[in-house]
């Protein structure tokens, strides 16, 4: 196991998952140079536009930042610090990198909760990272076809772009947290209540915050942040409560 660990954190694997992860930073930089000055040029956004969309967005990243923490404390301890920042800094998807892993180690005949080999690590990094590239590689080809169809139906049915561009996130987001409140294993209840504390929580908040915004308008750029955080307190209260439930 200590040889294990001393590949996971070798200086070499430290370097490339470095470089990649920098290589995110500076394309972050380098987006944000160019919708300045495409700003400054056509003056879409004032100063104090501006001023508000930095808090909000900063604001908005730490509830999400918080549960990536959570979650890569564990996936460090599985595959190593190295490998979890670079799948971390680049997908982002904490959640669906601990199932990779746990799905890549399985197929070698281990299980992440208990020892790992070194085959089951390497099962566990071609996974995770093979599970990823179908994002980028979709991006890369289908991106530009998108934009195609979405300047012809601007052109044909301005209105229809405007219904699909509210409803497409709603969707995407209700399906995400369907699968986050499904139990997938047969011999448990259909719904986890406590993910759905977590969620109906989250959600309330977001209504209340958005109408108390009305009266107080900083309220409407913490809203989010104060919903995910209240969604994860009420979340971890009802499975304690759970837990006494099942222990008494």
């Amino acid at each position: 196991m200590d040889d294990l660990r001393s590949i996971m954190n070798d200086p070499v694997i430290w370097a490339i998952a470095a470089a990649l992860v920098a290589l995110v930073v500076m394309q972050a930089f380098l987006f944000i140079r160019l919708a300045l000055r495409f700003s400054g040029r056509f003056s879409i956004l004032s100063d104090k536009e501006k001023s508000v969309v930095y808090k909000t967005a900063t604001i908005n990243s730490i509830g999400p930042a918080v549960a990536i923490f959570i979650i890569a404390i564990s996936l460090i301890s599985i595959v190593g610090a190295p490998i979890t920042l670079m799948r971390i800094g680049v997908i982002g998807s904490a959640v669906f990198e601990l199932y990779a892993a746990g799905n890549g180690a399985k197929a070698a005949g281990a299980d992440i909760a208990g020892d790992m080999t070194l085959q089951a690590f390497t099962a566990a990094v071609w996974a995770m990272c093979l599970g990823g590239a179908g994002w980028l590689v979709s991006t890369m080809f289908f991106t530009w076809q998108l934009g195609k169809a979405q300047g012809k139906l601007r052109k044909s049915s301005p209105q229809a772009l405007l219904i699909m561009g509210a409803i497409t996130p709603t969707v995407i987001f209700f399906v995400l947290m369907m699968n986050e409140i499904l139990d997938k294993k047969p011999a448990t209840p259909l719904i986890g209540i406590d993910k759905l504390a977590a969620a109906a929580t989250a959600a309330i908040s977001m209504v209340v915050f958005r109408q108390l915004g009305k009266v107080a308008p900083w309220l409407k750029e913490w809203g989010l942040g104060f919903s995910l955080l209240l969604g994860v307190i009420a979340g971890y209260l009802v499975s304690v409560y759970m837990m006494q439930g099942m222990q008494e």
